[in-house]
């Protein structure tokens, strides 16, 4: 990116952390007061030297401190080690040197334990403490034996002390002595020595623990207050911890049962302050955990971490794939399939039996497998020695249960041993049909899986039923054995137990009045789900796509060279289920394909999936070259929203979350990268008001905008920038954006990448500059992603696709802003003068649309008169301005005297073409037509399924539809209609798309996803989202499908010389697009005469009001506005009381008529539509580099000027 002075940032200077322009930004960092001359200056030592000599060194010592410190410690590895650190290592050192608690989540082989060691002995070169704990003895040896490799090559000798079971006892006493005079400097121990000899150390503290393992550390819960005892907490702040780990606990039940829980955070609000007090007045020690997987569960101890350390355990990467997955018909018994593939295919392979086939099943396949040569395990429960022996050969096939409770689906993680998975059947189900369950959980199952067999009504019931029950799930088996005994006695409980009897009492009885024969029925001839009967109880026979994605992603594990290959063979046992499954595993996966099993297709990708393997072996031997080792890289991702930030991690796994400051960051693995995912909550920077021409300094005919952090006021919400206190209501409480930069910069430090994700338009561009020119000195490895849907596959396509910052979008931006602010403030104080009224503004598009809305109010006013009839055949007539041979009054009586007669009739065959998909412009008016929604809470709620996922972008004024779009289409329309898909690209110019659909889902098939739980969304989907998603999806899909042919009526209405002309659509010749968008018709008519049925006298308005949609649709045909700035505008003129909205209709004020007129009548060359016009194609000009943005900038001072000499 072209270095070039495009603004000025309050705040950012590394070093006296005032104003800088992003011009020395993007060089160095320090600003022009604190280093005038930087020629020759090379590297952080330099620049320190030089500040330093001029008496001006402040801030900067901090960041350059760490680079120091990372060098010292490069070295210090290097030294050690022999080679520099991998990239994962070095980030770790960072988050180390930075003082952070963390966990790691990493496959073995690259280079975890190492780091821990290596660590230590530097902490012990500055005189500090260090623990290393262990899972086994073995470990504890092969640690020491490395340490004193490590430290003989650094020259130094340190007081090493280990611990474990081997030794002999006159050695464990030796030990034993030393551990308690404190006479070492590195301890090393296993995790049991904490729960054994606690007592030998809890008056002892550390600056370094490093746990290797966790899950083995985990095994005995309470070793989490014993580390952090000696950690430097003391037993007061870990009970004032669990207190406010229960008060959570409180708050979310509250919650849960719709109560106010304002206290109760007040609470948790006050112990948080008194935790991080006693963290700033006493020295706590550094953690790091570590592991190839996390399978600990989050137990209430476990989230000690979370409140005193700023760190969550791990994370679970379910979705985290690279596996081929075929199927193959079953031909003759499943035992002698899984013979022959095992017989073909070799050992370290798991087999899943379905749960609803069961246990007994799995042992008599084991038996018969051993019979015939293969060595086989039932795998029952979690069994070290089992795994072990599998691990090394001893059996070539583990067997489990298909369930996502099963230990073999749940627990393995053998990326070395295991190559593929059989499942012998389609993993399913059996769930009783019965409302006589007392378990919430089975009610809720059950429920999930019914629903869409359901009335619509019922339909809707069962969505707020569902959404009850997962308020008090899990439930204990204490409370739900008081819940049956209450509903069987017929009594009520108190607090949350009569919460949960209530639901539950609910739930049954709401089963009980909807499993019916009828649903049963329905339920027969669904292509997705059976029913069993057996000893007179029904059974749902239902897919079990969750246990199909955790027992399969066994075969496909992390390792230091991303993700290894595996697959899953499904033997078909039952086709209906597998349709399901299909179906339901492409909304859970999207990007899932299944292949038929073919002996050659199989050997190849076997290839592949042994590949993977030999390279774990030769990282674990210790040959593997430094391209695999340093094949995973770390990068921080800055989305806009929390929202968008929980989507694009969800699409991996669980992902962990971390504290930095008040900032919240996701992490998860991709494979390549370890992404920490931020939100920067839309914009950072704003203009100010006090500097240069209203935020713009003019410098040698240049114009700089200068920005300071946007802040928000805590009590009312008024956002600012500059002042110290709320210009609106004068408070000192408020949130700034500053504490966001100062922990963006500092995760910066951490990572080897930083790539920024906003929004795909010039508002997106400018926000992610602002960052880039934020981040640029502490990382310069800075690149941008764009994508136009949240989806696994536009995400990962976007990550292989980076680019750098379009310096023309932003240029674009940044005079959208500036002529914003300038005519914006100076129309504004012309008003306040003029009115004397603080709250008017005036904008250069808002100003035609209130001109516009005012004309249509003055047309409206004006009335025509309309003769409204209903003929005897149905025809409803209406005629303008009509003649009657009698008084209109005496119409009602004298009714039976009009005759209506129709003439010319004639009929022609149309063809109709689908409309095409939306742009936001049409998007606004039919939400407003059809759903009586505001523009902006349509954009709002547009905003939402984009940032879900459900969406593409939803600012953009093109219908383009991509190939991606059309597949979608495809899929969706050949399921239901095979022969009306019609795939159209409506190609339009520039690099955006239609809005549409990012899933073949239509909105009910939605709701029942969401029911069961296989779409989960970061946010609730409400109502209005749904309404909404229903518009855009059935519209996308129309615009896909064939033309429809309609047969229409043309006719003339005559009553007493009153003459009208009618056309009227009233059969479909050929069926299309009207299956998704029904067309409303009209009844066939017959020429003849027709009495009168009924009439009436209308005095209506000569126009129509304008409703919200339809004026931003008028915007969008005058080209001024943009699909970013619609409903702001709208919104603003309701704001200012400018217009006000009844029955969705636009009706100008007095106030709004008074500001239009003032400024028309003396600025209205300034805000006509011609000149906003104009304006509007110079800023794309500028957008396509045609244009010179200083130029526009020029021209906009100096019409601004004159508007400033205007009284």
């Amino acid at each position: 990116m072209g270095v070039a002075l495009r603004g000025i940032y309050y705040g950012l200077c590394l070093n006296c952390r005032g104003p800088i322009s992003d011009e020395r930004l993007l060089q160095m960092g320090i600003c022009k007061k604190c280093l005038e001359k930087t020629e020759g200056l090379k590297g952080w030592k330099q620049i320190l030297k030089r500040l330093e000599e001029n008496g001006k060194l402040y801030f900067a010592g901090e960041i350059l401190e760490f680079h120091e410190k990372l060098k010292d410690f490069s070295s210090f590895f290097k030294k050690a080690i022999g080679q520099r650190m991998w990239a994962l290592q070095e980030t770790w050192a960072r988050r180390i040197l930075l003082n952070r608690n963390f966990s790691i989540v990493a496959p073995t082989g690259v280079g975890k334990t190492v780091l821990g060691i290596v660590s230590a002995l530097y902490f012990l070169s500055k005189g500090k403490r260090s623990y290393i704990i262990v899972p086994t003895s073995l470990l504890v040896q092969q640690t020491v034996e490395k340490m004193e490799v490590f430290a003989k090559r650094l020259k130094i000798n340190p007081r090493l002390v280990y611990y474990h079971g081997a030794l002999k006892e006159s050695e464990k006493r030796e030990i034993l002595e030393k551990i308690a005079k404190n006479d070492f400097e590195i301890l090393v121990t296993t995790d049991r020595f904490i729960v054994n000899r606690f007592e030998i150390l809890k008056n002892k503290s550390f600056d370094f623990i490093f746990v290797d393992d966790i899950d083995s550390f985990l095994k005995s819960p309470r070793n989490i207050d014993k580390i952090l005892t000696i950690l430097g907490f003391n037993e007061e702040i870990i009970t004032l911890a669990f207190q406010l780990l229960d008060l959570r606990v409180e708050a979310n039940r509250l919650a849960r049962m719709g109560k106010d829980a304002t206290s109760i955070l007040r609470k948790i609000e006050q112990i948080r302050k008194e935790i991080e007090y006693y963290k700033s007045k006493n020295r706590i020690g550094l953690l790091v955990v570590s592991g190839a997987t996390v399978k600990a569960r989050r137990t209430k101890r476990i989230k000690l971490f979370e409140e005193l350390l700023g760190f969550q355990i791990g994370f679970k990467p379910e979705f985290l794939r690279n596996i081929k997955d075929f199927h193959l018909k079953r031909r003759y018994e499943i035992e002698r399939h899984v013979l022959e593939l095992v017989k073909e295919l070799g050992g370290g392979c798991l087999v899943f039996v379905p749960s609803a086939i069961g246990k007994e099943y799995a042992i008599k396949l084991n038996d018969y497998l051993n019979q015939n040569g293969i060595s086989a395990y039932v795998y029952r429960k979690m069994d070290e020695k089992i795994l072990e022996d599998f691990r090394n050969g001893k059996y070539e096939v583990l067997i489990g249960i298909a369930s996502f409770r099963s230990p073999l689906a749940r627990g393995l993680d053998i990326p070395e041993r295991v190559r593929y998975v059989i499942f012998t059947g389609v993993p399913r189900m059996e769930i009783p049909l019965s409302w006589e369950e007392y378990n919430p959980t089975k009610i809720l199952t059950l429920l999930k899986n019914i629903r869409e067999f359901l009335e619509r009504k019922q339909q809707e019931r069962a969505s707020e039923i569902i959404a009850r029950l997962r308020r008090i799930i899990p439930l204990s088996k204490e409370i739900q054995e008081k819940v049956k005994e209450a509903i069987e006695a017929g009594v009520q409980l108190e607090g949350f137990e009569e919460f949960a009897r209530k639901i539950i009492f609910d739930s049954r009885n709401f089963l009980k009045e909807v499993i019916t024969p009828q649903m049963i029925g329905r339920i027969m001839k669904s292509r997705e789900i059976s029913i069993k009967k057996k000893e007179d109880m029904f059974y749902l026979i239902v897919a079990d796509p969750v246990a199909y994605v955790q027992a399969s992603g066994r075969a496909s594990r992390m390792f230091a060279g991303g993700i290894t290959h595996g697959a899953s063979l499904l033997i078909v046992d039952d086709e209906k289920a597998f349709y399901s499954l299909q179906q339901r595993l492409k909304f859970m996966l999207a990007d899932i394909s299944w292949s038929k099993f073919k002996p050659e297709t199989v050997k190849k990708w076997f290839e592949k999936i042994d590949g993977d393997r030999r390279i774990i072996r030769e990282i674990r031997e210790g040959k593997i070259v430094k391209r695999i080792k340093d094949y995973i890289k770390t990068a921080l991702l800055i989305v806009e929203s929390p929202t968008k930030a929980r989507t694009i991690s969800r699409f991996f796994g669980k992902p962990y979350k971390r504290k930095i400051g008040d900032l919240t960051v996701f992490e998860v693995s991709i494979g390549k990268y370890i992404l920490n995912i931020a939100a920067s909550m839309g914009h950072i920077y704003d203009l100010v008001i006090t500097e240069g021409f209203h935020g713009v300094k003019i410098e040698g005919g240049k114009f700089i905008p200068v920005y300071d952090f946007i802040k928000k006021c805590k009590k009312c919400g008024e956002q600012f920038t500059e002042f110290s206190a709320c210009p609106k209501c004068k408070s000192t409480e408020f949130f700034s954006k500053e504490e966001f930069v100062k922990a963006l910069r500092m995760l910066s430090l951490e990572v080897n990448y930083v790539f920024i994700a906003t929004d795909p338009d010039t508002e997106g561009e400018k926000i992610a500059y602002d960052i880039y020119c934020s981040l640029y000195p502490v990382n310069n490895k800075i690149e941008r992603l764009e994508f136009h849907e949240i989806t696994k596959r536009a995400f990962l396509q976007a990550i292989n696709n980076r680019r750098k910052v379009d310096t023309r979008l932003v240029e674009a931006q940044i005079v959208r802003r500036i002529e914003d602010r300038w005519i914006g403030f100076e129309l504004s104080q012309k008003l306040w003068r003029r009115f004397r009224n603080y709250r008017l503004s005036a904008g250069r598009v808002q100003t035609p649309v209130l001109g516009w809305i005012i004309e249509r109010v003055n047309e409206a006013r004006k009335k025509r008169t309309v003769l409204s009839a209903r003929l005897s055949n149905g025809l409803r007539v209406s005629i303008e301005n009509p003649s009657l041979p009698f008084p209109a009054q005496e119409l009602q009586k004298r009714i039976k005297e009009l005759r209506a007669k129709i003439e010319g009739l004639s009929s022609e065959e149309r063809t109709i073409h689908p409309p095409p998909p939306y742009t936001t412009d049409m998007l606004l008016r039919d939400a407003s037509a059809k759903l009586n929604f505001s523009a902006s809470k349509t954009m709002m709620l547009a905003q939402d399924l984009f940032e879900m996922g459900l969406c593409t972008y939803h600012r953009t004024d093109s219908t383009t539809v991509s190939t991606v779009g059309i597949n979608l289409a495809k899929d969706y329309i050949q399921e239901r209609y095979p022969s009306l898909f019609v795939p159209r690209k409506y190609l339009k110019e520039g690099a955006h798309e239609c809005i549409r659909p990012t899933r073949a889902l239509d909105a009910e098939r939605l709701k029942n996803m969401i029911s069961l739980g296989l779409l989960r969304f970061p946010k609730r989907i409400t109502r209005e989202h749904l309404q909404l998603y229903d518009l855009i999806f059935k519209r996308f899909i129309a615009s896909q499908m064939k033309e429809i042919k309609v047969l229409y009526q043309k006719f003339d209405v005559l009553i007493d010389g009153n003459q009208v002309s009618i056309e009227n659509p009233i059969e479909i010749i050929s069926e299309g697009f009207n299956k998704i968008l029904p067309v409303k018709l009209g009844r066939p008519v017959e020429e003849g005469e027709y009495t009168i049925e009924f009439a009436k006298i209308l005095r209506l308005p000569a126009a129509r009001l304008f409703s919200q949609g339809e004026i931003i649709a008028l915007m969008r045909e005058k080209a001024i506005g943009r699909p970013s700035t619609y409903a702001k505008i709208v919104s603003t003129l309701l704001e200012r009381r400018y217009v006000i909205e009844r029955k969705n209709r636009l009706i100008s004020t007095r106030l709004g008529f008074k500001v239009y007129m003032y400024l028309h009548e003396r600025f209205g060359d300034y805000v006509s539509e011609e000149t906003t016009r104009r304006l509007e194609t110079q800023m794309n000009s500028v957008e396509q580099g045609r244009t010179d943005y200083q130029q526009i900038l020029n021209e906009l001072y100096q019409e601004i000027s004159e508007i400033k000499e205007r009284k």
